[in-house]
């Protein structure tokens, strides 16, 4: 092979890699809201995410400011957070239906979940509702991908594969890839709330329902470049 043949070889294979990265991370926005942010649509993202990610915010900004501005005793502030966070939630579902016409899965199922457990945490005044809430979740999510597993089904497919397109065979190991990472934040969340401080607890909970997610995501995306079906080059180069 001349230099020249291997220069163009080189050259072909960079522009694969580099369209096979773009498109794995293009998806990943499907997947994980946190990494769908495109430039070109910057007020649709804000909205996107204010929706999202607002009852987090509040529930965690509220924890901070009762707690380190001593506005109420020790034991109260999760609890206040924990109303504010179920308020939050069903105005961030009303705000997706309204702001962007769409059901926002983040909000409906913090609408359908954190409600009704801020609600008991108010109530009772009793902490571990809202602490086994995220168990409860992550559970729920890695059972429903393992049962549509155990039942032949894709349920990330049938979810995503109009956006994301992989070989048939990496369906499978995606969804138990995810169903693993639930089933693992289910874990570590008992450990944390049943070991440590209401202090701790919050700052894992925030810091995991909005990084885990992009952290893992990114570690999936040597496996999504692997098997991602590359569309052909449409600038018709080599």
């Amino acid at each position: 092979m001349s230099g020249e043949n291997l220069k163009d070889e080189i050259e072909t294979g960079d522009k694969i890699v580099d369209r096979a990265g773009a498109q794995a991370a293009e998806k990943l926005g499907e997947i994980n809201p946190e990494l769908a942010l495109q430039a070109g649509q910057p007020k649709q993202n804000t909205v996107k995410l204010a929706v999202d990610y607002g009852p987090l915010i509040a529930f965690g900004l509220t924890f901070l400011v009762c707690r380190f501005l001593k506005l109420t005793d020790k034991s109260e502030p999760l609890i206040i957070a924990s109303g504010v966070l179920g308020v939050a939630s069903l105005f961030a579902f009303i705000g997706g239906l309204l702001l962007e016409k769409r059901i926002a899965w983040i909000p409906l199922l913090s609408a359908l979940i954190a409600i009704p457990f801020s609600l008991l945490t108010v109530f009772f005044h009793d902490t571990v509702f809202v602490k086994i809430k995220m168990t409860i979740i992550d559970v729920l999510i890695g059972s429903v991908l393992i049962g549509g597993l155990l039942l032949k089904k894709q349920p990330l497919k049938a979810l995503l594969g109009e956006a994301l397109k992989l070989k048939e065979t990496a369906w499978p190991r995606l969804t138990l890839y995810y169903a693993l990472f639930y089933f693992a934040m289910a874990a570590i969340n008992e450990v944390v709330w049943r070991t440590q401080s209401d202090d701790v607890w919050v700052t894992w909970k925030m810091i995991s329902i909005i990084g885990g997610p992009v952290v893992f995501s990114i570690a999936l995306l040597p496996f999504l470049m692997k098997n991602m079906l590359v569309e052909p080059d449409t600038d018709g180069q080599a």
